[in-house]
């Protein structure tokens, strides 16, 4: 490869990481794939360096997409953290956002991020004005100090009520309590929540604290070991809402990276969608933990202004609206003793290790991969991974220890039934997204991508009712393509609350300024208006696609989503707007993905062509053991670019399988990209 503009971008996941080698010069992309070592991210990260075969120096830029912030949360792994909070409001953090648990997967009960005996009450008032009613005293401020002290606090989270409407306080608080500790992180809620919700602004305090002394040694420590393997390259880690930040941006403002993988991937679809002029599509991104949904709409992912990690725990942080559901390649299957004959699927994952049984490292629990495998889903031989052939025998062997006794039926059988079971809680899942932005099946087409989201796209297409199917060429690792395709970006929440029928252009370009001081017509922007509806605590994001737009125009369009997405047309003086979320793309992204993408096929067609596969096997004679045995097997490369063909058949791209049912329709065009229809 020519070293004059190496990119690489990498999605560390549950089972695998992946990267994306970018060679600009040669005009190639390139996939490797790797392990995920938890314990260990850096050196997985160093094992994937080596495996691609650049020289540790040649690089000009890495972008990272990380999980360590997400898996802190849920592991509870993060810091020991002290919330200090107004008298009487101790106990925020269990009231939580007053939310139901979701519909799909069942969810462990709710634990405090901050144990009660580590949240101090201070006797302090401010009216909700802001005005001051109780100014905190400083002995009571003193005796909180001594306290921190004595327990070891790693962190300390600041949140008084109407803080947002005069943050004095909690700035007094700060001030004294980091004169013994400099180096001890404080976070005002305030600062990074400043909206009327004590509960979401005290929530966001808390989580940032706890995560801030985690990602200041995640970045610190990354940066140690690319350093002394000699990778000397611009750092960029990606943020939740799509953009990209350095690592010194990270350290301060560590939320910003909460389900970053996954944005890559939403971003590798809308810019596929926008190729090819998709207007409405779906991604599914199924990797070995995880199904992950995103509208795309003009080119544009939705955006979002909360995130709900899990049951209660919900925070204020710019992101991508991706919704996830626990199924994935590597989600175990169980029997539901709570409904006759009931299979469970997810969203325990067998994870990276063991993993799935049919990989041959010690799993003995059935997962969705051993049942596609099963049912001639999967090509068996996949040395492109760096896995063994995949065993067929240890597949049926964990079915019959699990699921058929239950079932009263052969391996085959009871993996069709659960199957039956994935897909159409992957299509229900989707379908539900689908509903609540307004967007009819039948508009939108799937692209679907992660390890294991070509196999179960159609099945899943045709249950929901959409339009077709796109697997991209590179679908294994859209993630991490997509770290390379996030632009430097700031992103900013900022509180209106007025109503949208009187919100206009003038009002909408002083928020706008107020979230972006002098920095408006720097770049291109994507906005969302945050709206709430009566009393209702549920919020509905209407995206500003013109900033001259008046607002009875906006509220026209409102009204046009909330009738096709609940049959109803609330009355204006009822609809308001309480945030508007911005993302400032500070730079178009310089990767040229359409000519990347076609030139980096052509080269493997011509390869494939002379016999020359480069890296991964090119040809699998039907009917080879673990290949499908009666299904044909295609790779990609050796499809005509155009031509119709029809399944059954198995599709091998890089580092993944595309099933095609029988009866449907499919080709690939000329970036290597299959489309199937979503009905036989």
């Amino acid at each position: 490869m020519a070293d004059s503009r190496i990119r690489l971008g990498i999605d560390v996941g549950g089972t695998f990481t992946d990267l994306v080698v970018c060679d600009e010069g040669a005009g190639l992309l390139a996939l490797h794939k790797v392990p995920t070592t938890p314990q260990d991210i850096a050196q997985g990260l160093l094992t994937g360096l080596k495996k691609t075969g650049v020289p540790a120096g040649a690089f000009a830029e890495i972008a990272h997409g990380t999980t360590a912030a997400t898996n802190a949360v849920l592991e509870r792994k993060g810091a020991r953290t002290a919330l200090l909070t107004t008298e009487g409001f101790r106990d925020l953090l269990e009231l939580r956002d007053a939310g139901r648990r979701g519909l799909w997967g069942r969810q462990s009960a709710f634990d405090p991020l901050i144990p009660r005996h580590f949240r101090f009450e201070i006797p302090e008032r401010m009216d909700a004005r802001g005005n001051v009613v109780l100014a905190p005293p400083g002995e009571a401020l003193a005796g909180v100090a001594a306290r921190l002290e004595g327990e070891q606090i790693e962190a300390l989270a600041v949140s008084f009520l109407h803080a947002d409407r005069n943050p004095a306080h909690e700035k007094q608080a700060a001030a004294l309590l980091g004169r013994s500790r400099p180096d001890r992180p404080v976070v005002l809620g305030s600062a990074v929540a400043p909206f009327a919700d004590e509960r979401l602004r005290t929530a966001t305090a808390a989580l940032a604290a706890y995560l801030s002394p985690l990602m200041r040694a995640y970045v610190a420590g990354l940066a140690r070991v690319l350093t002394a393997s000699g990778v000397g390259a611009a750092f960029r880690f990606i943020e939740s809402a799509g953009g990209s930040s350095t690592p010194e941006e990270i350290r301060e403002q560590p939320l910003r990276t909460i389900l970053s993988g996954p944005a890559g991937g939403a971003m590798s679809g809308a810019a596929l969608a926008d190729l090819l002029r998709l207007p409405t599509a779906v991604t599914a991104d199924m990797g070995g933990t995880s199904f992950d949904v995103t509208i795309i709409e003009a080119g544009r992912p939705g955006l979002t202004g909360n995130r709900r990690l899990e049951f209660g725990l919900t925070v204020a942080v710019p992101a991508i609206d991706i919704h996830t559901a626990g199924i994935g390649g590597g989600s175990l299957i169980a029997i539901d003793e709570a409904v006759p004959d009931g299979i469970q699927v997810g969203p325990e994952s067998a994870g990276a290790r063991p993993g799935p049984a049919c990989f041959g490292l010690g799993g003995r629990k059935p997962t969705i991969t051993d049942a596609a495998l099963l049912l001639q889903r999967l090509v068996g031989v996949r040395e492109d991974l760096g896995l063994r052939p995949l065993d067929r025998e240890a597949a049926a062997q964990a079915m019959l220890a699990e699921i058929c006794p239950m079932l009263n039926l052969e391996p085959a059988a009871a993996a069709g039934v659960v199957l039956e079971v994935a897909e159409a809680r992957m299509a229900g899942f989707l379908g539900t997204q689908l509903a609540g932005r307004g967007v009819f099946p039948g508009e939108a087409s799937l692209i679907a991508f992660g390890g294991a989201g070509p196999v179960h796209a159609a099945a899943v297409a045709r249950r929901a009712d959409l339009r077709g199917v796109v697997v991209p060429y590179l679908a294994s690792g859209l993630s991490a393509l997509g770290c390379l395709l996030a632009p430097p970006a700031k992103s900013a929440m900022v509180s209106v609350d007025e109503p949208l029928a009187s919100l206009s252009p003038e009002r909408l370009a002083a928020c706008l300024e107020a979230a972006f001081p002098g920095r408006t017509g720097q770049g291109r922007l994507r906005l969302e208006l945050v709206l709430h509806r009566g009393e209702s605590r549920y919020e509905d994001l209407l995206p500003v696609r013109d900033l001259r737009e008046s607002a009875e125009a906006r509220l026209r369009r409102y009204h046009a989503f909330t009738e096709r997405a609940y049959g109803i047309r609330p009355s204006p003086e009822a609809v308001r707007v309480a945030r508007l979320l911005g993302v400032l793309e500070e730079a178009a992204p310089s990767l040229p993905l359409a000519s990347l993408l076609e030139g980096t096929f052509r080269r493997r067609r011509e390869a494939a062509a002379l016999g020359r596969p480069e890296g991964r096997p090119d040809r699998y004679p039907d009917g080879a053991a673990g290949s499908g045995q009666g299904v044909p097997t295609r790779p990609v490369e050796s499809l005509p670019i155009g031509a119709p063909a029809v399944g059954p058949a198995l599709v091998v791209l890089p580092g993944a399988t595309a099933y095609v049912p029988p009866r449907t329709s499919y080709h690939v065009d000329r970036w290597g990209n299959l489309w199937m229809e979503a009905k036989g």
